[in-house]
């Protein structure tokens, strides 16, 4: 006995033995999950009609909300419409079906005054145009229709309450019944709190197949999770998987934190893949991610995340990107069209505010470590400033300028200024300026010609501007803030993926 003990003692002190909330060998996420998305887009909610699939995602504050992705290989996306053209409220997670071949989305929202409510809106094509949102009249979240066996729609929303709905899918008909309790996690594990969340059902073969969120959405890398169940009955009684839960990040050695909300998905040829969310390990300024993990359904009769090499590849992404290649939005405008024109070769902007704080920057999306943007911009006022930078929300950004006099650092709703080494180009209202963020290090530079470049004396470090600190489900954003009064105009705008 003391011989084992010894041995024992030596394995812990040299690292040998797992050490609790460490991995001993991490999973080789690379090759088994593939993220299929720039930037943060979380609580995926995925839905296959013929051969093409469709997806959607939280929008929160920015606007236009709710856009709508399609593929045709599960791998490589592109925008097919934005459904709410004007500022709705905070918009979380989603849900898109069809149904008699029409496309609905269920989702829940809460105003500037903090009502909360879930809605629906729907499309006799993924392309809209989409209905004007209709009240549901519930509260709740992460609503999921679910038609049961006997043909008739519901509204399943993250307590496990069911409500009966109309044959139209857009009025709540009745009171609601309580169909899964949360599956108990162990009193051990590291979790943010229990948080069932994220419900979906997928029908496979004679059983419905139920997949909840636990854990909460950030905290503890080890949080977030996804559980399973099954029943014949929509009604239940739902069995929990003996093996739950089916997804979770185990250690923060691992390439994916918080990993959970899955949205389940069939191909045409009978394989099954579920989308996810997750953080990226040391970048958890880029927000939740859009991730894809394969299923098999084994002999047991239970879903089960599939091992060895997915069987699709990951998107190829792009190095450089242009003005045409991103679904612009803004932060809690009322809509985009009011303030900014967009075309591929040119972006104008009337300007707002004196800092990002009280004007919203136009902001774009990558999933990046390490990139730049440049671009020309041109000042149509005598009290016009403008600049780039990396947002988060009103409280939460920093970035890089210049007006008609000096050069400005924004910074958490505060301006600062310093003389510019190129005061003509301050004069006369058009300066390059290029902000690279550096793994969460940002720094800029400013140009009279695009040509000979100047570096600012300022600098920021921004790993900590993310959820977990800050609230809000956000993600650091490069943007572009025009500030006082007059127009600002942005040419040669380009985003270089320096990963």
């Amino acid at each position: 006995m003391k011989n084992i003990l010894s041995v024992c003692a030596f394995l812990l002190v040299f690292g040998t033995l797992p050490l609790w909330g460490q991995s001993q060998d991490p999973l080789n996420e690379d090759q088994t999950t593939v993220r299929i998305l720039e930037g943060d887009n979380s609580d995926p909610s995925i839905v296959r009609y013929g051969k093409s699939y469709y997806l959607v995602h939280s929008s929160f504050i920015y606007t236009p909300g709710l856009v709508v992705y399609q593929s045709d290989d599960l791998i490589n996306w592109t925008p097919c419409s934005t459904v709410l053209s004007t500022f709705t409220g905070d918009i979380w997670a989603p849900d898109i079906v069809v149904h008699n071949k029409r496309f609905y989305i269920y989702f829940p929202t809460r105003d500037e005054k903090g009502k909360k409510t879930n809605m629906v809106t729907w499309a006799d094509t993924p392309e809209g145009p989409w209905s004007a949102p209709v009240d549901l009249k519930i509260g709740g979240i992460d609503p999921e229709h679910v038609v049961g066996e006997d043909g008739k729609r519901y509204l399943l929303l993250s307590s496990g309450a069911l409500y009966p709905l109309s044959d139209d899918g857009c009025s709540i008909t009745g009171e609601p019944v309580r169909i899964y309790k949360e599956w108990e996690i162990p009193e051990e594990w590291d979790i943010e709190g229990v948080s069932m969340e994220g419900l979906n059902v997928k029908k496979v073969g004679e059983y419905y197949y139920l997949f909840a969120a636990e854990g909460g959405t950030a905290g503890p890398p080890t949080s977030h999770m996804v559980v399973q169940a099954r029943s014949k009955n929509i009604m239940g009684p739902w069995e929990n998987a003996p093996f739950n839960p089916l997804l979770r990040t185990e250690s923060r050695n691992e390439k994916w934190w918080s990993k959970g909300h899955g949205s389940i998905v069939d191909t045409e040829d009978g394989r099954l893949f579920m989308i996810f969310h997750a953080y990226e390990n040391g970048f958890q300024t880029l927000g939740r991610q859009t991730l894809l993990r394969e299923l098999v359904q084994k002999e047991d009769g239970w879903l089960h995340l599939k091992e060895g090499v997915i069987s699709l590849p990951a998107p190829e992404r792009l190095k450089v990107s242009g003005i045409e290649d991103f679904v612009w939005q803004t932060c809690r405008e009322h809509s985009l069209n009011d303030r900014f024109r967009i075309t591929p070769d040119k972006i104008s902007i009337d300007a707002k505010g004196n800092t990002p704080k009280e004007g919203s920057p136009l902001l774009a999306r990558t999933s990046a470590h390490k990139y730049e943007v440049e671009a020309c911009f041109e000042l149509k006022g005598e009290n016009t400033s403008a600049g780039l930078v990396a947002y988060y929300d009103e409280n939460y950004h920093f970035g890089f300028g210049f007006n008609h006099k000096q050069l400005l650092r924004y910074r958490r709703g505060q301006v600062s200024r310093t003389e510019s080494k190129s005061p003509q180009a301050n004069q006369c209202g058009k300066m390059w300026l290029r902000l690279r963020n550096d793994a969460n290090v940002l720094s800029a530079w400013y140009s009279a010609d695009g040509k000979k470049w100047h570096k600012y004396p300022w600098g920021f470090e921004i790993s900590g501007v993310h959820h977990n600190t800050v609230y809000g489900f956000l993600f650091v954003r490069p943007g572009i803030f025009a500030g006082g009064d007059g127009q600002v105009e942005v040419t040669d705008f380009v985003l270089r993926n320096l990963d």
